[in-house]
């Protein structure tokens, strides 16, 4: 073999090689966007559904707290009055 077939070889023997990682490249690129799929899809369907369902309880935790809050003034105004009531009652007693 001479010289110049060694390197015509060569050549395609790069050139193959040259191909090869083409199409590697090709297929990590493929197998990395399909996994960002995969990652993007648990994402949406499970973090998603349970960051809703914390905050749903959390607004709805926050709505009882004013609930009580308003009951607990209510009930405060009535334990005044009655407080007040009962102090003129004693008096017209006294």
């Amino acid at each position: 073999m001479t010289d110049a077939e060694l390197l015509k070889q060569f050549q395609l023997l790069i050139q193959g090689m040259a191909g090869m990682e083409n199409r590697l490249k090709a297929e990590i690129k493929k197998e990395i966007k399909e996994s960002e799929t995969r990652t993007r899809v648990f994402v949406e369907n499970t973090v998603t559904k349970r960051i809703d369902a914390l905050f749903d309880g959390y607004k709805l935790t926050h709505e009882k707290q004013w609930e009580l809050e308003r009951q607990n003034e209510r009930m405060q105004e009535q334990i005044a009055d009655l407080q007040a009531r009962m102090a003129a009652l004693e008096n017209r007693i006294a």
